[in-house]
């Protein structure tokens, strides 16, 4: 997100702008921390505490609230890992197509970015857009039958 927003779906400027007000929001939220927390937990609930009372930005505000829905399945941590692994890989996979090609080269020139290199698999089997983009989902009959196999 930081170093290569061109390879988001949204807008790169749009993009930007969102990482950087929310990034400023925490920071400015944390500002007042003095992590004089003994241990983990406690310096969980001192983070959550600030970020909950001095936040202003709706993203990190639901990103507090879902922290909290996340701790709280901990209890069953296989749980809590089969959300976490079921959340990112929808996410990557859902912004990996791109048909911004100019853009993964850059980053393969700097040493590659793993959005590149899921977007270079995708590609490769056909996957060229995200399901519902304006060009609906430009898949080859290739990369129809490799999903059904």
């Amino acid at each position: 997100m930081a170093w290569s927003p061109d390879l988001l779906p949204d807008h790169e400027e749009w993009s930007t702008s969102l990482y950087e007000m929310v990034k400023n929001d925490a920071k400015r939220a944390l500002s007042g921390c003095s992590c004089t927390a003994v241990g983990p937990e406690a310096e969980y609930e001192q983070v959550i505490q600030l970020l909950s009372v001095n936040s202003r930005h709706e993203v990190v505000k639901k990103g507090v609230v879902l922290g909290r829905q996340l701790v709280e399945l901990m209890e069953g941590q296989e749980i809590a890992w089969m959300v976490l692994a079921e959340f990112w890989s929808e996410m990557i996979l859902y912004i990996a197509p791109s048909d911004n090609v100019r853009g993964h080269l850059e980053a393969i020139v700097r040493g590659g970015e793993l959005i590149t290199l899921l977007w270079a698999l995708l590609s490769h089997v056909g996957i060229l857009s995200r399901p519902g983009d304006a060009a609906g989902t430009a898949t080859t009959d290739a990369a129809a039958s490799a999903r059904h196999r």
